[in-house]
């Protein structure tokens, strides 16, 4: 079963959201990342979705996030809240992923 990061994210400003995703574009995902999505849920918030095949894939990525939120991040993002859990359901473009 694939297991998932759905981080929240609040940011500094506006400008701090686009900052961060072309942060994000240009490092790229966390390695062994199946899906990865940023979506801007208001004018300083985010939320990002991440699925990994494994748990041990899902919690390297957890340290890399909380690296790069206390180095490269630390000056623009005001506060990131990490969930994770359990796929329970999977759909990639209207087809389910068993």
């Amino acid at each position: 079963m694939s297991v998932a990061n759905v981080t929240m994210f609040e940011f500094q400003n506006s400008q701090s959201v686009e900052e961060f995703a072309s942060w994000y574009k240009g490092h790229g995902t966390y390695p062994n990342n199946d899906i990865s999505l940023f979506v801007r849920t208001g004018e300083t918030s985010a939320i990002g979705i991440s699925v990994y095949p494994t748990e041990e894939d899902r919690n390297n990525a957890d340290r890399l996030r909380n690296e790069s939120a206390s180095s490269d991040l630390s000056d623009i993002v005001r506060e990131i809240i990490p969930l994770s859990g359990d796929v329970l359901v999977h759909f990639l473009k209207g087809k389910l992923v068993e």
